[in-house]
């Protein structure tokens, strides 16, 4: 079935962020599986902690661990009561899950993948395990590790629209499974426009040719969406995306992560932290080891 993987590990805005997916799963027509990780074990060794030897760092490690516990604890019955709230107001015939499981992020994320197929994980842009008093703490990203599409959720934000589409690309062989792949997710909303966005950094007759190339290849192997190309020509990603962004309004950023390339560095840790928070908006993320598996 198709489904919608909202996974939490905070309270921090969590009811924004029910309220996002439950609204997001409606305008989809997907199945929303809500599951509350503690997932000590990502936080202990799935990283390097920076400060580590710095005075006092394990006691505090020690009361982050047990805020996380004590949440945890909680977060079953503060879920049902949002989602109850959540129905008062919007009442939907929406399939959904609750589960909170102590457990790791990314057994819990590929074991779901493997069971339902065609899955989309939903995470807030709040990085719950930076900000210890005594140091930082590092761990994988985990976009380059779950076998499927992430949406990152502006945790601030209650409800989005799903109509308006932006993908940014870079000319990469796996952009059009990515594109045909958002057609497949979205296939239940209607009225769906999507702008193909490419930052051409010189004007070259070649880039001229590969943009044009490109904009044919999309019209003919993609349906489902109005279509729409524009380009800009800034000395970088970020500055062309700031600047086309102010000046128009659009639901959600697609955005292909490369392991090298064009965008490369838009997921560097400071570019990823920029891109998903800057903008305030929706950020769907496909990885390009998962895609090139794909037929």
């Amino acid at each position: 079935m198709k489904t919608n993987l909202l996974l939490l590990d905070t309270m921090k805005n969590m009811e924004k962020l029910i309220y996002s997916a439950f609204s997001m799963s409606n305008q989809l027509k997907r199945k929303l599986k809500i599951v509350y990780v503690m997932d000590i074990h990502w936080v202990s060794t799935g990283g390097e902690f920076v400060g580590s030897t710095v005075p006092g760092f394990s006691e505090g490690y020690r009361m982050i661990e047990t805020g996380f516990r004590k949440d945890f604890e909680q977060a079953e019955t503060e879920i049902r009561k949002i989602t109850a709230k959540y129905f008062e107001k919007h009442p939907q015939n929406i399939h959904y899950e609750i589960e909170v499981a102590e457990t790791s992020r990314l057994d819990l994320v590929s074991k779901t993948v493997e069971r339902e197929k065609d899955v989309l994980l939903l995470m807030s842009n709040y990085n719950t395990y930076s900000g210890l008093s005594t140091g930082t703490i590092n761990y994988p990203n985990i976009i380059d590790k779950v076998p499927c599409p992430v949406l990152i959720i502006p945790d601030k934000i209650e409800t989005f629209s799903l109509n308006n589409y932006l993908y940014a690309t870079a000319f990469h062989a796996e952009d059009l499974k990515a594109i045909r792949h958002l057609s497949e997710i979205t296939a239940g909303a209607d009225g769906k426009n999507l702008t193909i966005f490419h930052n051409m950094e010189t004007i070259d007759f070649e880039s001229k040719l590969k943009w044009i190339g490109f904009k044919t290849l999309v019209k003919d192997s993609v349906d489902g969406f109005h279509l729409k190309f524009e380009h800009a020509n800034e000395e970088n990603v970020r500055d062309a995306l700031t600047k086309y962004l102010s000046n128009e309004s659009l639901d959600v950023i697609v955005i292909l992560k490369e392991k090298k390339g064009f965008f490369e560095d838009l997921f560097s840790s400071s570019e990823t932290h920029y891109v998903v928070t800057h903008f305030d908006k929706p950020v769907l993320v496909y990885h390009e080891e998962n895609l090139s598996k794909k037929q």
